[in-house]
């Protein structure tokens, strides 16, 4: 197996479409090939962190303690259900006020499983931060980090003119280690955006810039996730966010820069 049929199964791969032999093979071809392993490593990570951004969250256990408290403490006997299938007595203790018409009781009991066993919304910030992170790892493993490549300002910034309804600051910053590489176009959270592409030694720096919703400025906090680093501020209404596998300080330097 070569190198361009072994990139065109790493995706059926990553979904476990592929059947034995043919595995098989590709894992005798990526034991062999340092760069085919690292392009399924990134997939792999790309992955994760789409998984990541639709996490389920459960309530707290003290929570869960503090509602099977209040609720009364006994209930009308119930059919036998199934081992597998069986409720904790405390989850029919609650159901039982809204089976029989219980009024307020039944209201309240609703309020209270909907509060319990939906899902609890992730912080906004952590999720437009694991948002940024998969379009990063995507760019990555996909091979279009750059859209215009280009060190000059005068070449990237006209090329975002028509594309985007904001113009987004843009700066080489080599002397102080931040090389501008280009720009390319991507859309985050609901916005189009536009992305600074940096070099950093050896790495790549995307730097995601669109307008704040507000005018307030803030600094977004620091986050991580699956090896990548992001770093951000709010300023002259705009959002920047910075993400790269560098350091976290290394990140805010730029930000700090733009």
């Amino acid at each position: 197996m070569d190198c361009k049929e072994s990139r065109s199964l790493l995706p059926l791969s990553v979904d476990g479409e592929l059947d034995v032999p043919t595995e098989t093979a590709l894992a005798e071809h990526l034991a062999t090939c340092a760069t085919c392993t690292a392009i399924r490593q990134a997939r792999d990570e790309a992955l994760t962190a789409l998984r990541r951004a639709a996490s389920y969250h459960r309530a707290p256990e003290e929570l869960r303690a503090r509602i099977a408290a209040a609720l009364p403490a006994s209930a009308p006997p119930a059919r036998e259900a199934p081992a597998r299938d069986r409720a904790p007595s405390r989850w029919r203790t609650l159901w039982w006020p809204l089976l029989n018409g219980g009024g307020l009781a039944a209201a309240i009991c609703a309020a209270i499983v909907l509060a319990v066993v939906l899902p609890a919304q992730p912080a906004a910030e952590a999720q437009l931060a694991d948002a940024l992170v998969a379009s990063h790892a995507r760019a990555l493993l996909t091979d279009h980090v750059i859209d215009i490549a280009s060190s000059d300002r005068h070449t990237v910034k006209p090329w975002f003119n028509g594309k985007l309804d904001f113009s987004p600051v843009v700066a080489d910053y080599a002397e102080r280690g931040f090389a501008l590489a280009g720009g390319r176009l991507d859309y985050v959270d609901h916005h189009p955006v536009a992305v600074l592409v940096y070099r950093y030694q050896r790495h790549f720096i995307d730097v995601f810039v669109w307008p704040a919703d507000g005018v307030a400025a803030s600094t977004a906090p620091a986050h991580s996730a699956q090896g990548y680093q992001v770093a951000g501020k709010t300023r002259s209404g705009m959002n920047f966010r910075a993400v790269s596998d560098v350091d976290g300080t290394v990140l805010a330097q730029l930000v700090d820069l733009l």
